[in-house]
Order: C-alpha cells, then structure tokens, then sequence
C-alpha cells in the first residue's frame, strides 16, 4: 500500500457510523427528554416504593417497627436505596448520554462559595420551621382532621424510631443510611439524571425549579411537602449555579444530618419546648421567620453572583 493510500479519508458512510456509534439510547432513537423522565420517575417510584416496603415486610412482617428489629429496617432501607433508587439511575444515565460528566458534573466549590451555601441554608431551615409551626395553626374541618392526624403521628413515630440513636456507632450508622446514602442516590437521580433530561428542553432555571418541586411530592409527605418542595428547588438552583453535584449532594447531607444529630442531642425543636414548657408566641416565630428570611434571600442573592462566572464559563445565564 501507497503512502498516499494510508491517508485516504473516511468515507461518510464510516463517519455516519462512528456518530451512530456515539449516540446515547435516547439519541439513536430520538426519545423526548419529558417522556424519558416521566418514565424513569414512573418505574423508579414503583421499584423504591413497592420494592422497598415489600423487602422490609417480608423482613420484619406486618409488625410495629421497634427497638428489637430497628437496625434491620435501616440497613434494609439503605439496601433499598442502593438497589432501587441508586442503580436504576446509573443504568438510565447511561441511556441518556454516553457523557457522563453532563450528567454528572462535579466542581470542587470555593470556600466562600460554600460558607454562603451554609448560611443560605441553615436560615432556609429556620424558615421553614417557622412555616410549620404556622401550618399546624391553619384550622381544618374536624373530619379532616380526624383522618390525618393518625397518618401524622404514624410517619412522626416511625421517624423518630428510625433517627433515635443510643450509642456512638448507632448513630454513624444511621447518619449512613439517613444522610449519606439519601443526599448521594437522591441528589444523583433528581440533580443529575432528571434535571439534566429536563435541560434539553427547557432553560436550566426553569429545569431546577420543576425538578425540585418532583423531589419534594416524590417523598409522598403532605405535611411537609412546601418545606421538601423548597429544599428541592434550593438544591436544583444550587446545581444549576454551581454546574457541579458536589454543592446539593453536601447541601443534602447536612440537612439531614443535622437532623440525627439534634435528634442524638435532645435538641429537637418539640423536645426543647416540651422541656421548656412553653410554646412561641406567634409573634416571635414570625420575626423569626422574618429575619431568617431576609438572611435567606441575602446569602442567595449572594451565591448567585459568586457563580455568575461559572454559568459564563458553561455559556448560561
């Protein structure tokens, strides 16, 4: 063979091959981003839901959960999040993009980038506190409030089984099952593979705000889902600001884990005024709600011009 012949170019049926070849699933067959989310949200809700709770029961029965078999519900809880929230998104990325850093992007943030995250979010936690102490004073119909009220203590109750810890090691474990597992399948599903299928086609704003309000019903919690629609929302804007999944899945964590941790410490807003013996009076909780509030949207306003940058950097505003 020729000198020349070893430089003869690519025909485009070759080249027509190797972008084929390139495409994702979704790409090659040219499936809508909405459909494609609203599918892998369908079958990852049954698989968590359904596969999730038949694994526990079949595991501990019918029975209440207890001091006696908690441990077993937490590690098959985490094991539930692995298998049917955590693997089923990495499998549906992969059908996506082939590229898993536009699914995945990760950006160590700087320091001053991450204390405003903290405060935006330690105040967003105040608020929202402050909302359900209001919440709880909405009046209701009687029967309404008959049919609820037993759900309420129900999920209350399980909760604080599941976070109540006794020892050191019980609460790394369930710092594990509650805020670490949590804060990286969840954060990797909503900020990652369902927000970046919404990016194409709609701006990335827009992505952030429904994807975080899907995050916050996809927890099947009416009583606090205007706090979980919130944080949803705060956390898709911090991905969409920040162009990395390291900001939300650590924004993530410490919100949870903040949660064990005033649990471990009695430090828990109904046991601090069960001990005190008083409840707020509603004009302090709404100062509070207002000064918190104002720290919010200063920390926020805040983050969102030390990451102009990065969004010119990624050619969005």
């Amino acid at each position: 063979m020729t000198k020349q012949q070893d430089h003869i170019p690519e025909t485009p049926t070759l080249q027509n091959e190797a972008l084929i070849e390139s495409l994702s699933f979704v790409e090659r067959h040219n499936i809508h981003p909405l459909l494609f989310a609203c599918a892998v949200l369908a079958i990852i809700f049954v698989l968590y839901q359904a596969g999730g709770r038949l694994v526990v029961f079949f595991a501990v029965g019918a029975g209440e959960i207890t001091r006696n078999n908690v441990q077993l519900v937490r590690l098959l809880t985490m094991l539930g999040q692995l298998l049917f929230l955590l693997l089923p998104t990495l499998l549906f990325a992969r059908l996506l993009s082939r590229k898993k850093h536009e699914i995945f992007p990760v950006r160590v943030p700087g320091i001053q980038e991450s204390i405003v995250v903290l405060v935006a979010l330690f105040s967003l936690q105040r608020v929202f506190e402050a909302y359900l102490f209001f919440q709880d004073k909405v009046p209701i119909p009687k029967l309404l409030q008959e049919l609820l009220d037993p759900i309420k203590k129900m999920m209350e109750s399980l909760v604080a089984v599941l976070v109540h810890t006794e020892s050191m090691p019980e609460l790394f474990f369930v710092i594990l099952v509650v805020a670490i597992v949590p804060a990286i399948a969840e954060e990797l599903l909503f900020r990652g593979l369902i927000q970046s299928t919404f990016n194409r086609m709609m701006p990335p704003s827009a992505a952030a705000i429904l994807s975080g309000i899907i995050f916050g019903l996809y927890h099947v919690n009416p009583f606090e889902a205007v706090p979980l629609v919130g944080l949803g929302i705060f956390f898709g804007i911090l991905r969409y600001r920040s162009q990395s999944l390291a900001v939300p899945i650590a924004a993530h964590f410490l919100n949870n884990v903040l949660a064990v941790l005033a649990g471990y410490f009695g430090m828990e807003s109904e046991n601090m005024l069960e001990a005190a013996r008083f409840t707020p009076a509603v004009s302090t909780v709404l100062l509070e709600l207002v000064m918190f509030g104002m720290l919010f949207a200063w920390s926020f306003i805040t983050y969102i011009r030390l990451t102009r940058a990065v969004c010119s950097n990624q050619g969005i505003s």
